[in-house]
């Protein structure tokens, strides 16, 4: 390469989350002598990750979209990407890419469209069915994180099926620099206490009510479980109002927000994924990655990552039973839980590795400006 290439990741925002994980994972690990990335944030905020990137030295752009379709915003990314001269602009999520395709049109920039997943439940837009195929064909590649997502992009939103890759999230493998039960001792669990938990956004799509439910019934029947929930959200108040209904106050723990993932990880025996739909999760590849066996929902990508009872469990969506049983068996089995952790170290390792992730989407990057 004669030069470096400029790439500007516009997204909605770098709060907490999948597709703002993915991007700082690629930002940090694609060549820095090949690519120079930039962010811009459509939404009005940088975010927690952002401030991140800023650190590592990232420069961003913020723009504050107004409601309904705001055309002035597509000619606010217009211009930036003609001062920056930008060779690439990586849209990531629909909305995003509406705007940044729309900004792209005529221009010299480059289009990469990644969805990272799907609302719950899914639907049809007539709207969609009239612009997305001619949005489809001026789009240099569309990226999905999981054969599902590919599959959704094409029934709901009428992209063609042949022309969506398919690039699975990665991550570094999680790290902690303090001994687990270091962490397990500043909330007071006991050796031989089962940890139960789950790092997640407190949001409907995630049904986190369903292991609450689920886990009353494993306390029930052994005393020395335990539930960690890492995270916040909408859903925080209401699900602390139903622990505490379940008289369950003295075994689930509420950690709020937690940037060092990893410590809070660390704690956990059997982590938990109950969402009702998935694209790549990045924090059950983080699971994964550490040797914790996981229980999922059979949605979205979760199918395309957990073999049932060879890395982990899967239950059906939304069966409290189920997942209620497969709890049980974890608790009562150490050998199966590390059994499902070690096969699961292998399948991060083999499949959804950060270095896997940054070289599909350099070869992407290559072949949309013609270096391939």
């Amino acid at each position: 390469m004669s030069r470096k290439y400029r790439i500007l990741h516009l997204t909605h925002d770098m709060g907490i989350g999948g597709t703002e994980q993915v991007i700082c994972q690629l930002i940090r690990n694609l060549d820095s002598t090949q690519y120079q990335c930039d962010v811009a944030c459509i939404d009005g905020t940088v975010g927690p990750l952002g401030q991140q990137l800023k650190q590592y030295g990232v420069q961003f752009s913020v723009f504050n979209r107004r409601p309904g379709f705001d055309r002035a915003l597509i000619g606010a990314i217009r211009k930036l990407l003609r001062d920056n001269h930008y060779d690439i602009i990586h849209c990531h999520q629909y909305t995003p890419y509406v705007y940044g395709i729309c900004a792209a049109l005529f221009g010299r920039t480059k289009v990469v469209f990644t969805e990272h997943g799907r609302f719950h439940p899914d639907s049809y837009s007539w709207k969609r069915r009239l612009v997305n195929p001619v949005f489809g064909w001026c789009t240099d590649s569309i990226v999905a994180i999981s054969a599902a997502t590919a599959g959704a992009l094409a029934h709901y939103e009428w992209f063609s099926r042949k022309a969506i890759d398919v690039i699975y999230n990665g991550i570094d493998p999680a790290s902690s620099a303090v001994r687990p039960e270091q962490h397990r001792n500043e909330f007071n669990i006991q050796p031989d206490h089962i940890v139960f938990g789950t790092i997640a956004r407190f949001d409907p799509i995630k049904n986190i009510p369903m292991m609450i439910d689920a886990f009353a019934r494993v306390h029930r029947e052994n005393t020395e479980t335990r539930l960690l929930l890492v995270g916040d959200g909408d859903e925080r108040q209401q699900l602390m109002a139903r622990v505490e209904q379940l008289g369950l106050s003295d075994a689930v723990m509420f950690t709020g927000y937690q940037e060092d993932t990893a410590k809070f990880m660390s704690m956990i025996d059997v982590y938990l994924l109950t969402s009702f739909s998935e694209g790549t999760s990045m924090v059950l590849l983080e699971a994964m990655s550490t040797g914790t066996a996981s229980i999922v929902t059979r949605v979205g990508g979760n199918v395309e990552i957990i073999e049932h009872d060879s890395n982990g469990l899967m239950i059906d969506s939304g069966d409290v039973d189920a997942l209620t049983a497969a709890m049980c068996q974890l608790a009562e089995d150490g050998s199966r839980r590390q059994r499902l952790g070690e096969a699961a170290i292998d399948v991060f390792n083999d499949r959804f590795s950060v270095s896997t992730m940054s070289s599909r989407y350099s070869e992407t990057y290559h072949r949309v400006l013609g270096l391939l």
